[in-house]
């Protein structure tokens, strides 16, 4: 158990505390140290929040008190007596410092990740003897999974993807369509095609040999698929993949088993060209595809002549 568990504040306030009781720290020391921190407080209100309003103020403090207490935690590892030490010899800036350094250190792992945590994450009250490096680490691991799934994202969709590779920022949204990739993979050697993305002929040749066969064979020609597919990977595709368990295919065996609308649901879990979308919707749901509906469907856009 830390000094900090123990007395219910951040160990900043509590080494701070400790050597002014004992002599260790100066009236004088302890006046510019709590200007500094003023100092610091404001800025970050002002670069991050609004020196308007008091709630926001005092979120720049609790971030400047959460970053200097990272900071010092990370230099000391711990230990009061080095603690105080480090405040004495370098000053409350250059924990802040330090600790800031830590927070950057997400933007070098993962941008994307980076821009998705808010700097309030790291915000301490007075009263907060939460472990923050323990809360750091988390971020940090997060940080690399983020990272893990970009890389394996981009392996995947440069042969996979039926359009321009577009990356989102929603890391639901790229496992969506990661999914969506890896199940074509699957569909088109399911009917032992060797392309990557499907043409309207091989659609309609997985669709008639979906619903021509028994489920049961097709399901046992999944698994012998699936492993096929997964021994190509290399080991670390492999494993991020599985990490993100998006290597059991659940949705589309699950599509299979029930035998219930498959021509229908089956077009939802893979990664179709807007071509082939467009075929298969047959009119402006699907987009523009030069049918026979056209016509009513150009009449419907048209504004009333009257």
């Amino acid at each position: 158990m830390t000094i900090a568990e123990l007395r219910n504040h951040p160990f900043l306030l509590l080494v701070l505390k400790d050597g002014e009781n004992d002599g260790y720290f100066t009236a004088e020391f302890m006046r510019k140290t709590k200007q500094q921190l003023i100092d610091m407080s404001l800025r970050i209100a002002s670069d991050n929040l609004s020196i308007i309003y008091a709630d926001q103020i005092k979120k720049g403090c609790e971030i400047v008190l959460g970053m200097s207490n990272l900071g010092l935690l990370e230099l000391c590892d711990n230990d009061t007596e080095q603690a105080k030490v480090i405040l004495k010899t370098h000053g409350m800036v250059y924990c802040f410092r330090a600790g800031w350094a830590k927070y950057a250190q997400l933007k070098a792992i993962s941008p994307s990740y980076f821009d998705s945590i808010s700097i309030l994450s790291y915000a301490l009250a007075i009263n907060d003897s939460s472990d923050i490096r323990l809360m750091h680490a988390t971020l940090v691991d997060e940080g690399y999974q983020s990272a893990k799934l970009l890389q394996v994202y981009k392996t995947i969709a440069a042969s996979y993807c039926a359009s321009t590779i577009l990356i989102d920022s929603d890391e639901e949204v790229l496992k969506f369509e990661l999914q969506r990739f890896l199940n074509s993979a699957i569909a088109l050697l399911l009917i032992d095609s060797e392309k990557k993305i499907f043409t309207h002929s091989l659609y309609q040749q997985l669709t008639t040999y979906l619903l021509s066969t028994e489920k049961e064979r097709v399901l046992f020609k999944i698994e012998r698929c699936i492993i096929s597919f997964i021994e190509k990977l290399s080991v670390l595709t492999k494993g991020d993949l599985q990490a993100i368990a998006l290597l059991d295919f659940t949705e589309l065996k699950g599509i299979i088993y029930q035998q219930k609308n498959i021509a229908i649901y089956i077009q939802e879990i893979l990664e179709l060209p807007i071509t082939v979308a467009n075929e298969l919707n047959g009119d402006f749901d699907g987009g523009y595809d030069f049918h026979a509906d056209d016509e009513d469907d150009i009449a419907y856009l048209r504004p009333d002549a009257s």
